[in-house]
């Protein structure tokens, strides 16, 4: 359990350092950057991408958003605008059609760390984290079979 606990840490942490690493390769690597006139949105992108990179600030909140190729959202980062999760982060992939498959979260009264695996209908089928609410803030793991039966394996979520 330890050893997967330590793989999946090295793995997010990965995944959080390539993706800032290949955005800042982006910034500097040459490619012209086009501000709109907006001073809340900025976006970067060439003529492979024109969606390319979108940066934003909405109601206080920033956030990014990267496109594929095909125009549909592949990666979006930011905080929360709305709701008691205001300010919150956030980090969602995107499948080549643009539906969210993974997202990773702060949630809950705890602002407990929380990864969400969804199927292609966008229904939330993995949910694993520390506890949202009790103060010992302990593991969960909750599946979700082809049904929509929920079933928590260990923890509470």
């Amino acid at each position: 359990m330890m050893q997967h606990r330590r793989l999946f840490l090295q793995l997010a942490v990965l995944a959080v350092f390539s993706f800032a690493g290949g955005f800042a390769g982006t910034l500097f690597s040459g490619h012209r950057a086009e501000a709109q006139q907006q001073q809340n949105f900025f976006a970067l992108s060439d003529t492979k991408n024109p969606k390319g990179v979108n940066m934003y600030v909405s109601d206080g909140q920033g956030g990014q958003v990267f496109y594929g190729e095909n125009g549909q959202m592949r990666l979006q980062m930011g905080t929360y605008n709305g709701g008691g999760e205001r300010g919150l982060p956030l980090m969602a992939l995107s499948d080549t059609s643009g539906h969210i498959r993974l997202l990773f979260r702060l949630a809950g009264e705890n602002e407990s760390p929380v990864m969400i695996m969804k199927d292609k209908s966008g229904s939330d089928r993995l949910v694993m984290g520390l506890d949202l609410g009790g103060s010992k803030q302990e593991p969960f793991l909750s599946i979700t079979d082809a049904s929509g039966h929920r079933q928590s394996v260990f923890g509470n979520y």
